[in-house]
């Protein structure tokens, strides 16, 4: 990861990067607490299973104690953290599917398929299909979108946040779905894939 300063963080962002840059514990500790319910909510979300959930942002953590002098965090520490878990989900899924073509390679071909199964795959590329169109999108624009469906946070709290205006956090909401809406249409998907996008990330 780039060594660049972190001139476009907020400044409590940078106090607490700071802070455990220099190993803070108690700082490290408060913001642990402060985070860990949002993200094991988010990745459980993901993954549907509590042990993989816990392992997914206990990583996250260890990874931002042992690496802070590296991160480069451009806007804010919540985004980054929501991106972060969605990410790590997403790679969780994609390694459990390998292990499972895997496992059923010891099974015989005349075993019925499990629709469980069946399920979980479509939802793990609907997911991917959102990440990808999620990608695709501005920086400032990406950082508006994660923060209102991941954080969930209100428009003016956006705008206070990344130090702009209220109709500037609007504009980037609504070229965001329209950029998803067309991303998501070229996979064939595009209703499922809004549902299941409003299904994960507002409830």
């Amino acid at each position: 990861m780039s060594n660049d300063p972190m001139n476009t963080a907020p400044d409590d962002d940078l106090l607490l990067m700071n802070a455990i840059r220099n190993k803070d514990k108690k700082v490290f500790e408060a913001f642990y607490k402060k985070y860990y319910r949002q993200l094991f909510a988010l990745a459980f979300r993901y993954v549907g299973q509590t042990e993989a959930a816990e392992e997914i942002v206990h990583d996250l953590f260890i990874n931002i104690w042992n690496k802070a002098g590296q991160l480069n965090i451009q806007y804010a520490m919540k985004s980054y953290l929501f991106r972060s878990i969605v990410n790590a989900s997403l790679n969780f899924l994609k390694k459990e599917k390998r292990n499972a073509a895997k496992q059923r390679g010891y099974v015989s071909l005349q075993q019925p398929e499990n629709p469980e199964d069946d399920r979980r795959n479509e939802e793990e590329l609907l997911l991917r299909n959102l990440e990808e169109a999620l990608e695709l999108l501005p920086p400032k624009c990406k950082e508006v979108m994660y923060l209102s469906r991941f954080g969930k946070l209100k428009q003016q709290e956006i705008a206070d946040q990344m130090n702009i205006s209220l109709k500037t956090v609007k504009n980037h909401l609504t070229y965001g779905f329209q950029k998803l809406r067309v991303e998501l249409a070229k996979s064939g998907a595009i209703l499922m894939s809004i549902f299941l996008m409003l299904k994960v990330i507002l409830r």
